[in-house]
C-alpha cells in the first residue's frame, strides 16, 4: 500500500511536469557519467554514478539510459537524494529511472549525485552506458529537459586465466594481454599451448575479435566443405570474407582445420590494414626464393611496417606452420597499428 502511494506521488509529479511550462536558467545544469571502477573486468559490478551540476531546486528526475546487453547486465538502482524512488522500467538495453522528493520541501541545487546504476560486466569488448534524456521537476511543478546526450566507455577484460605453461615463454606478456582483452582462451586443464599450430578457422576468429569488424549477416559461405567450419567460426570467417581478409582455395575449400602457414597469416594481417599494396615489392630475406608469388607483396608490406618479422638467419620461413604464440603477438601489432 505505501509502495502504491509512493509511486502515486511520483508519478503525479511527474505528469504534472508534462503540463507545466519549462523553467529556464542563465547556466543550465550539466550531467556527467562516472564508474566506480578504474579497471573493468568481466564477471564483476561496476556502478555507473549520474551527477548533474548547476542544478537549481531539483525537487524530483526522470533519467533515461541505454546500454548494452550483451556486455551488461542490469543489477539495480538507487539515489542518494532523500525521497523515494519508482521501479526502474527496463527494457531491450534502456532503463528507464524516476526519483522525487516528498512532502513541503525545497529541491537539490548545485552539485548533485543523482542516481547510482550498478550493472554485471557479463562479457569483455568494448561497450559503453549512455544517458538520454533527463526531466527535472522543481518544486512548484516547474519542469525543464535540459541537454543530457552523454556516455561513458568501457574496455570490459576478461578475468586473467594464470596458464600452467607459458612462465617464461618469449610471448608470455603478450599472451596474458590477449587472453584478458578477449582475444583468446586457453585451455581446460589450464594451459595456453604457446607452440601448438594454429588452424586457419583459429586464427581468422583471433584476427575478428581482435578488430571488432561489424557482424556480417548477408554472407552465405559457399565452400564446398562449409559444413566443416566448426559452428564458433561461422560468424568470424563470414566477416572475414565480407571484409575481404580471407579468401578460399581454388578447389573451393576454406579447409578450417588445415595448419596455417606464415604466409597465409601474413596476407591476412596485411589486408586488414586496408592499404593499397604494391605487387611488385620483394623482401630480402635469405629464403625469397621460398616465398610463393602471390605472398610476396603482402609479407614484403608486413615487415615494412613492422606487423611481421623473421624467425632467425634472416629467414622467413613462409610455409611453416605458425604457432599459437606467434599469432597472439601478430595480432596485437596488428591491432596496435588499426587503432594508432
Amino acid at each position: 500500500m505505501i509502495n502504491r502511494a509512493i509511486a502515486g506521488i511520483l508519478t503525479f509529479v511527474l505528469l504534472l511536469s508534462y503540463f507545466a511550462p519549462a523553467a529556464s536558467a542563465e547556466s543550465g545544469p550539466v550531467f556527467t557519467l562516472t564508474a566506480s571502477e578504474d579497471r573493468a573486468v568481466a564477471g564483476r559490478n561496476i556502478r555507473v554514478i549520474v551527477t548533474g551540476e548547476h542544478l537549481q531546486d531539483m525537487y524530483g528526475f526522470e533519467i533515461q539510459l541505454t546500454y548494452d546487453k550483451s556486455r551488461l547486465e542490469y543489477k539495480g538502482a538507487k539515489s542518494a537524494v532523500s525521497g523515494f524512488s519508482v521501479p526502474v522500467h527496463e527494457e531491450e538495453g534502456r532503463l528507464l529511472f524516476a526519483h522525487t522528493k516528498v512532502g513541503r520541501t525545497n529541491g537539490e541545487s548545485g552539485k548533485v549525485e543523482m542516481a547510482e546504476i550498478t550493472f554485471r560486466m557479463i562479457a569483455a569488448g568494448k561497450t559503453s552506458v549512455e544517458l538520454k534524456k533527463v526531466k527535472l521537476v522543481s518544486s512548484d511543478i516547474m519542469a525543464q529537459e535540459p541537454k543530457a546526450d552523454v556516455r561513458i566507455d568501457f574496455d570490459i577484460t576478461r578475468q586473467l586465466q594464470a596458464f600452467t605453461d607459458i612462465s617464461g615463454h618469449w610471448a608470455e606478456g603478450n599472451i596474458d594481454k590477449a587472453a584478458s582483452i578477449g582475444i583468446v582462451d586457453g585451455y581446460p586443464d589450464g594451459t595456453f599451448r604457446p607452440q601448438q599450430f594454429v588452424t586457419r578457422a583459429e586464427f581468422t576468429a583471433m584476427l575478428i575479435r581482435a578488430l571488432s569488424l561489424p557482424q556480417a549477416t548477408d554472407i552465405a559461405l559457399e565452400f564446398t566443405d562449409s559444413p566443416h567450419i566448426p559452428s564458433w567460426a561461422v560468424s568470424a570467417v563470414s566477416q572475414a570474407i565480407s571484409a575481404g581478409i580471407v579468401t578460399g582455395y581454388e578447389d573451393h575449400t576454406f579447409r578450417a582445420s588445415k595448419h596455417i602457414n606464415r604466409a597465409e597469416m601474413a596476407v591476412m594481417a596485411t589486408r586488414t590494414l586496408g592499404v593499397p599494396i604494391d605487387s611488385g615489392k620483394t623482401t630480402s630475406f635469405a629464403d625469397d626464393s621460398e616465398i610463393p608469388s602471390w605472398a610476396s607483396p603482402f609479407i614484403a608490406h608486413a615487415v615494412e611496417v613492422g606487423i611481421m618479422q623473421g624467425r632467425g638467419n634472416n629467414r622467413f620461413v613462409p610455409k611453416a606452420n605458425a604457432t599459437r604464440a606467434e599469432a597472439v603477438t601478430l595480432i596485437l601489432t596488428l591491432q596496435s597499428s588499426v587503432n594508432a
